[in-house]
């Protein structure tokens, strides 16, 4: 039995120890807070509602918030796209480039930024009177940053929009049309990913540890539940060849005048409302994408037939492992693009073209037959991993030592 002095001895000793780990936890939570700057993105979409306003640029609204000075410059080159930058204070212009000194504990920088883009004929981003489609990289350019070592950046976006309207990002949605971006291999967090705003219809699920939302303006012809279940069969086998594949995918789409197409980016991808789940010809688009969603580096400017050709050919692969197709689909599909990129002169363009990457997914289809399927993932994986981008030797290094000695299926 603990007498009762020693018990009161015991007690003291344990409050003394949980004030002082309580001090600890407030001292680091403090040091942590101090570290911290805070940065608010707000994009006012009201004008659309106005006449043609949705022709305009949109206002955008940019707040620095810190308790001292740790972020102390931002520097960009904006594109024609981007008018009216100004700032109370610290703001310059030289050589195309602008130049942001934030010389206090706050400061606000403003500027109109035309966000509907045309791709060839038709947008790849566009602001309607009913709903927006674009990417969030769009609201503010790359910058380049100056801050204090060991500083990071707690980054929202916010949108105020019209009546009705509603907002889907790739992040989680913190407040009414307000999210919190997240990039922790960055100072300052820049949003990315694929944007829709308007009257939304948006079907959501979680497949394979994926939150899935896919999101169309109300009333266009998008088959919603029909991509869920395509996504139902295919994204485990995906999550399969790509065990890092985001937790969080956003599909947008819409119908024209958007570009009949699909097109990736961070956890989000776009998709054309009349766009196929599988083409004739067997390969598929949605497939494509998110391989290239789940690569978290790029082919370098003369290897863009790396990227386009391994994407196309493991949207074969994927489906067919999935069981979407049978083997003699796959390899009538093969065949197929064997055929075509007959037409190819060469590989090593900055945009691969059709035949290129017909002619690139032959490629791959022999190096996977010539390392094996094990080798052939573990390949896939190194490249999906962040990191440079990769050129053709960097592909060939790769493979050699994925298969243990030289392979013979690359071009030289």
């Amino acid at each position: 039995m603990i007498h009762p002095r020693s018990l009161k001895r015991l007690t003291l000793i344990a409050i003394a120890l949980l004030l002082s780990s309580g001090s600890s936890w407030a001292s680091d939570a403090g040091l942590a807070k101090d570290r911290e700057y805070q940065i608010h993105i707000h994009a006012d979409f009201r004008h659309v509602a106005e006449n043609e306003g949705h022709a305009a640029c949109t206002p955008v609204t940019v707040e620095v918030k810190q308790n001292r000075r740790l972020l102390r410059e931002l520097r960009w080159r904006a594109p024609k796209s981007y008018q009216g930058f100004e700032a109370e204070s610290g703001l310059s212009h030289n050589n195309d480039e602008w130049v942001w000194h934030i010389e206090r504990s706050e400061g606000t920088l403003r500027y109109c930024v035309q966000l509907n883009h045309k791709r060839g004929t038709r947008y790849d981003a566009l602001i309607t009177p009913d709903w927006a489609t674009f990417r969030a990289d769009d609201l503010f350019p790359a910058t380049a940053s100056v801050a204090l070592k060991g500083s990071y950046s707690e980054t929202t976006l916010r949108f105020t929009l019209p009546e009705g309207w509603s907002s889907i990002t790739q992040y989680p949605e913190t407040a009414e049309h307000m999210y919190t971006i997240t990039n922790p291999a960055r100072r300052f967090d820049r949003p990315t990913g694929w944007v829709q705003l308007g009257k939304l219809g948006v079907r959501r699920d979680k497949i394979a540890n994926t939150r899935i939302a896919v999101s169309a303006p109300i009333g266009q012809e998008l088959a919603r539940l029909e991509l869920i279940t395509f996504l139902t069969f295919t994204l485990p086998t995906v999550r399969d060849w790509f065990p890092a594949f985001p937790d969080r995918l956003l599909i947008v789409s819409a119908e024209d005048p958007l570009w009949r197409g699909a097109l990736s980016g961070p956890r989000s991808l776009f998709l054309h409302a009349e766009r196929p789940l599988v083409s004739e010809n067997g390969t598929s688009t949605v497939l494509h994408e998110l391989v290239h969603v789940a690569m978290q580096r790029q082919a370098t400017n003369d290897a863009d037939w790396i990227d386009e050709g391994l994407a196309e050919y493991l949207s074969l692969v994927l489906l067919h492992r999935a069981g979407g197709i049978t083997d003699q689909r796959l390899a009538k599909a093969l065949s197929q693009q064997h055929e075509w990129g007959k037409q190819a002169e060469s590989l090593a363009k900055q945009s691969s073209q059709a035949e290129a990457t017909a002619r690139a997914v032959t490629v791959f289809a022999a190096l996977h037959e010539e390392m094996g399927d094990s080798s052939f993932r573990q390949l896939v994986r190194q490249l999906a991993e962040p990191g440079p981008a990769v050129s053709a030797a960097a592909l060939r290094r790769y493979a050699d030592a994925a298969h243990g000695k030289p392979v013979r299926s690359l071009p030289n």
